[in-house]
């Protein structure tokens, strides 16, 4: 990968590490002085739902744009995927590995590259334009070829609810669920732990799975596959075959299918019942993020899964066997002789199929397992970072065993039965 150097006049590390190990801190102390004094419940409640709540926020809310005047000049370095920053004599690396996240963002009439650590820190790149951005982000490695890319929605509650109807739940929630807190303590006191423990059980299985259905936050992992709303327990993914367009208003990305209906990616709750031109007045930098990504998704669909000579992908009956050694002759030059590299276009051929986003999965499929067995170290990378594109996980963890020569007649069935529901 090429070496890119910017030469940028804000740049900004939050480290948000350390609070979220002081939170945890905090929340661990709480739980281990309730079980040691169960009366203090009526105190620790309070330390706990503080630091649960700064947990939470951090994990599933929007990531905080830099404070105004924190932001210094420094060079920013990218080589093989790492990331290297030189500030004020300081010299900081970001490596490829332990990124999670990249995106483009705007605000304040300036573009972003913003990079997510897995820890939780968050690399802000001022550039120039959107070119020099869309360069930094692929030297990263985190461009729509190169990575799937997530994005936070909110909750069924959120995406439904009126913002007084969620405060009205609330309340009433609220209502219903202190008696229980104040009574355990009470309760353990006076020797009534089993019974404690069978209520607090039986609340568990009945309440708290659908209540967390309902109220968790949800995300979008957008790949070139398509478009994955993974919630708590939950999962669905949209084919980009499916979708006609995308847009966007003040409540998130919609997109439109070729049956007609439409699926809201919400980025923000809902705060009226109105649906009015007004809701068209302002769309928040999330929304912003998600669509451009969409629509550079879209905008990237090929045509290789339609072509008719590359039918010799197909299983079209064959055994799984005799399927996959057809497909490791096609890389090796099988049916004209010689070895991959005298049929250029045929290895050219199949990375376009197994890139292709819009092509079948199975087709995505046979052209991993023939390129990986070609021996040759470059496809096999180029395999994996298709792999790493994909927003349907069966898929791509087909793809990654592709890579690793290993995969098995379970992991395509898992995939096509995952598709045909």
């Amino acid at each position: 990968m090429d070496r890119l150097q910017i030469e940028s006049h804000a740049v900004v590390l939050q480290r948000e590490r350390r609070a979220r190990r002081l939170a945890w801190a905090l929340l661990l102390v709480g739980v281990a002085l309730t079980a040691a004094a169960p009366p203090a419940a009526a105190l620790t409640q309070f330390l706990i739902g503080g630091a649960g709540a700064f947990l939470l926020m951090r994990a599933f809310g929007r990531t905080p744009t830099p404070r105004r005047g924190s932001a210094r000049p420094a060079t920013v370095v990218a080589e093989e995927g790492d990331i290297v920053i030189e500030q004020a004599g300081r010299r900081t690396l970001l490596a490829r590995r332990a990124l999670e996240n990249g995106w483009i963002d705007t605000f304040g009439g300036h573009h972003h590259v913003v990079l997510r650590r897995k820890g939780g820190d968050v690399l802000w790149v001022r550039v120039r334009d959107a070119d020099e951005a869309g360069r930094l982000l692929r030297a990263a490695g985190f461009a729509a070829d190169q990575h799937v890319f997530r994005a936070r929605l909110v909750s069924v509650m959120s995406e439904r609810l009126t913002h007084r109807a969620r405060t009205a739940i609330i309340v009433l929630g609220s209502f219903f669920l202190y008696p229980f807190l104040g009574l355990a303590p009470l309760a353990w006191a006076l020797g009534g732990a089993t019974v404690v423990l069978g209520g607090a059980l039986l609340v568990l299985l009945v309440l708290v799975y659908p209540v967390l259905l309902f109220v968790m936050p949800r995300s979008a992992l957008v790949g070139t596959d398509g478009v994955t709303i993974q919630g708590f327990a939950s999962r669905r993914l949209i084919p980009i075959t499916q979708v006609t367009g995308a847009r966007a208003d003040a409540r998130g990305v919609w997109l439109d299918q070729v049956d007609g209906t439409s699926t809201l990616l919400p980025t923000v709750a809902r705060m009226t019942a109105s649906h009015g031109a007004a809701a068209l007045a302002h769309l928040g930098a999330d929304t912003r993020v998600l669509l451009a990504r969409v629509q550079e998704v879209m905008a990237s669909r090929g045509r290789a899964g339609a072509s008719a000579r590359l039918g010799a992908l197909d299983r079209k009956g064959r055994s799984f066997e005799a399927w996959r050694g057809a497909l490791g002759g096609l890389a090796r030059g099988g049916a004209g002789g010689g070895s991959y590299r005298d049929t250029a276009l045929e290895v050219d051929d199949l990375a376009r199929v197994l890139e292709d986003g819009a092509a079948p999965a199975e087709r995505r499929i046979a052209a991993a397992v023939a390129l990986a067995s070609s021996g040759d170290p470059a496809l096999k990378r180029r395999v994996r970072i298709a792999a790493g594109t994909c927003a349907d996980q069966a898929l791509r963890d087909a793809i990654e065993r592709a890579a690793e020569e290993e995969l098995q007649e379970r992991d395509l069935d898992r995939v096509l039965r995952l598709r045909a529901d």
